[in-house]
């Protein structure tokens, strides 16, 4: 959550932390949170081909190769899973009414719908493409398209891309003779020296 989806500051629409009466930044999660999605996440193991004891805890007891064990997608031991009651984010898995795969759903999709995932990642993907100090309004405007992209989708990342690099406030917008680079020329670049000449 913290580094991948919400942060760990309630987040205005345009990336600005949100803020307490005392003008402290309001978390985002707190314990209980982690503990109730901790829950969510128990009866996840290795895919040793089987659904046992001995592969929950040791798949190489069951998988023909480490490789291959190590490889292949986690499964569900609905066995090994919590039915005590889960609470995160707002969301609550009453008590002996879950299921491993089931409840993972509810959790992605409870953090996909969270208001922060937007003006989070949005400001994350501005600062890795374009710009390392983006403007409220710049991450405002990218946090809107991953919300609605026009047609009442969330989550399109073609529209968040889009957004990001085809911005009035990207630098590339601003000045024409700004460009993105490519990693290579742009690692070049960071390594000539500034006053060589070709």
């Amino acid at each position: 959550m913290q580094l991948f989806t919400i942060g760990l500051e309630q987040l205005n629409l345009d990336g600005t932390p949100k803020k307490d009466a005392q003008g402290r930044p309001i978390p985002t999660y707190s314990n209980n949170d982690v503990i109730g999605l901790a829950r969510v996440f128990t009866g996840w193991s290795w895919n040793g081909g089987r659904l046992t004891h001995e592969c929950f805890f040791r798949a190489g007891y069951c998988a023909e190769n480490t490789n291959e064990r190590e490889t292949r997608p986690m499964v569900a031991y609905d066995q090994y899973h919590s039915t005590l009651e889960k609470r995160f984010l707002g969301t609550t898995i009453a008590e002996g009414q879950s299921r491993t795969t089931a409840d993972l759903k509810v959790a992605l999709d409870t953090l996909f719908n969270h208001p922060n995932v937007g003006p989070f990642i949005g400001r994350q993907l501005i600062q890795r493409l374009v710009t390392s100090n983006p403007s409220p309004a710049y991450v405002r405007r990218v946090a809107s398209a991953f919300n609605n992209n026009g047609v009442g989708v969330r989550g399109d990342m073609k529209a968040v891309i889009r957004a990001v690099l085809l911005d009035e406030g990207s630098p590339g917008r601003q000045r024409p003779q700004a460009a993105l680079l490519r990693p290579h020329p742009r690692a070049g670049a960071a390594l000539h020296p500034p006053d060589a000449r070709s």
